[in-house]
């Protein structure tokens, strides 16, 4: 049984597994012995504001995945999903007045709902653009993403129809073994094995009209999920949670400074300097705190490659990354590893 890991401090909105459950049933497959042993109660897949371990709902789908030798079963869940179950997100996105109003929404809530790390958004003349991964702690991930861009594209397509293949898509998964299913589900513009996943809408399609739209419901989604970033007002050792959380999703990044950080909390530089001092750390600890936490869990349960995980955590070189390692455990990434394993 999974004991509580750093990528259990990470939620998503439990409605995205709505489907989950249903999907695995039509392959005669019982998810509640999966989610008994980890510690999941599938009850809360129903609930428009609960929240579930990101890290535990994609070893549910990986389980499933293997269990129903069905490299896409992520990506079908879309076909037995309720429309909605992600709670304000979903709906913000059924209702987007136009293209351009739905990128710009999922550009500033898909980290609410998804947890999506290191999102990068523009909009111009040649359309609108996104990248993102997911954070670095969470090793496999393949389904959960899939389902997550599934849904995604499943409302972007009720609003374009046909040109949703006009829709660029780069995912971060190795190619499948049959790639097709994928281009049916989202969109015939399709690459994997990419560095970061990434979709690209052009031009051409952002002023279209969503033929279900409705702008009062779509503003007040938008105010619903805004209302759900973090703000000053913590009980004490929550602030630390939550600084901890922003850096987690951001560890692939250049170092994010005060100046960046701040703003985010709605607050000073000096009035966030002074919150960490009253809980006796610092950003440089918390930063270097979580490096070492993820670094042990990535070299010693996964199999990623030491540059992959070097990537992951923000470092420019190898070396930087073996110096800090050193400094944690007293040995080299790869001791670590190779003493785990032996």
């Amino acid at each position: 049984m999974p004991n509580r890991s750093i990528a259990d401090e990470l939620t998503a909105v439990a409605g995205i597994a709505s489907a989950v459950s249903d999907h695995a049933r039509t392959y005669g497959v019982d998810i509640a012995p999966i989610c008994s042993a980890l510690k999941i109660d599938p009850e809360i897949f129903q609930s428009l504001t609960g929240r579930i371990s990101l890290d535990k709902l994609c070893r549910l789908l990986e389980a499933c995945a293997l269990l129903t030798d069905d490299e896409a079963f992520g990506l079908k869940c879309v076909d037995r999903f309720v429309a909605g179950s992600t709670g304000p997100f979903g709906y913000g996105l059924m209702t987007a007045p136009t293209v351009r109003d739905f990128a710009r929404f999922f550009a500033a809530h898909t980290q609410y709902a998804t947890y999506a790390s290191n999102l990068r958004f523009r909009i111009d003349d040649q359309g609108a653009s996104f990248s993102w991964t997911f954070a670095p702690a969470i090793v496999k991930r393949d389904q959960y993403v899939d389902m997550a861009l599934a849904i995604a594209m499943q409302r972007l397509r009720n609003i374009v129809g046909v040109s949703i293949d006009l829709v660029e898509l780069d995912l971060e998964r190795p190619k499948p073994r049959s790639s097709q299913v994928f281009r049916d589900y989202l969109t015939r513009k399709l690459r994997f094995g990419c560095r970061e996943n990434a979709m690209r809408i052009p031009a051409e399609l952002l002023d279209m009209k969503n033929p279900k739209a409705d702008a009062k419901l779509f503003m007040l989604m938008d105010i619903q999920c805004r209302s759900m970033g973090p703000d000053a007002d913590y009980e004490e050792g929550e602030f630390v949670d939550q600084v901890r959380k922003f850096l987690l999703l951001r560890m692939a990044e250049p170092s994010s400074t005060l100046q960046d950080i701040a703003p985010h909390f709605g607050i000073s530089e000096r009035t966030f300097q002074r919150r960490l001092a009253e809980e006796n750390t610092s950003l440089a600890q918390i930063r270097d705190d979580l490096r070492r936490e993820v670094s042990l869990n990535l070299l010693t349960e996964s199999d990623l490659p030491i540059s992959e995980i070097c990537y992951r955590l923000g470092y420019s070189a190898p070396s930087a990354f073996t110096r800090s390692v050193t400094r944690w455990f007293g040995r080299t990434p790869s001791d670590l590893r190779d003493r785990k394993s032996a």
